[in-house]
């Protein structure tokens, strides 16, 4: 399976950067979203003339956000095409990992222009790479909840839909909506496993003038891992599908 992988993984990544070349009206429309709320997150913070927790929570949620969109309709608009390569040995990690690729080299420039929109008049605190590694990572786990959904739904319409199921409760299971010290139990559990949470995190770490490492890097790491086993879980239902009886 991993010569297979290896093997497919460059042809199924290079035909992917191909078919996102061709539609270059969609590919400007997603480049273009990030500056323009990046603008809008400036004009609107101006007025208060600081970066605020507020402001990195939206720039945060807004990349997971750029994540999900890109991803949710990726999958279903191919399902066609997907089982019927199936039938003559097409790896289903490799070609979610082909997707994954694609889509966060594009949340990568989507977080670059985002920050540096922001940042052309507000100066947020904390490393500037951190900040957009933090960005990334959370885009790319925003990536791989988009492929789940795409992976599981029977049409683009219906997968789009369900982009604000998955973003509610990273704003609900905030400190912003909800006290922090009602963060016990299953509540603190649940919002330990949100993107959004742990982007924020590293916002907020970067901006102590005692960094620590040990948090930083746990929160980076679960960003990391989410991306992974969200990866692993859409091939398997991706998997299953062509498995299961029709």
């Amino acid at each position: 399976m991993i010569v297979r992988l290896g093997l497919q993984l460059p042809v199924l990544t290079a035909r992917y950067l191909a078919v996102m070349a061709a539609d270059l009206p969609t590919l400007v429309l997603l480049l273009a979203q990030a500056p323009l709320i990046g603008l809008l997150c400036q004009r609107i913070w101006l007025e208060v003339e600081t970066d605020t927790p507020s402001l990195w929570f939206v720039l945060v949620l807004a990349s997971v956000w750029f994540g999900c969109i890109n991803a949710c309709r990726e999958i279903v608009k191919e399902r066609p095409i997907v089982e019927r390569e199936r039938l003559f040995g097409l790896s289903m990690p490799a070609y979610v990992l082909s997707k994954l690729s694609v889509l966060g080299g594009i949340a990568l420039l989507q977080v670059i222009l985002l920050q540096a929109a922001v940042e052309w008049r507000i100066s947020l605190r904390g490393a500037y790479l951190l900040e957009t590694l933090a960005l990334w990572l959370a885009a790319v786990a925003g990536t791989g909840l988009g492929l789940v959904v795409s992976a599981v739904s029977a049409r683009q319409e219906r997968a789009v839909a369900a982009v604000p199921l998955l973003l509610l409760p990273q704003i609900l299971l905030s400190r912003f909506t909800v006290p922090e010290s009602s963060f016990e139990g299953g509540l603190g559990w649940a919002r330990g496993l949100l993107p959004v949470y742990h982007g924020f995190h590293v916002f907020e770490l970067a901006a102590d003038s005692e960094l620590l490492i040990g948090p930083l890097l746990w929160s980076l790491f679960v960003l990391l891992l989410e991306s992974v086993i969200l990866a692993l879980l859409c091939a398997a239902l991706l998997l299953r599908r062509q498995e299961s009886p029709r």
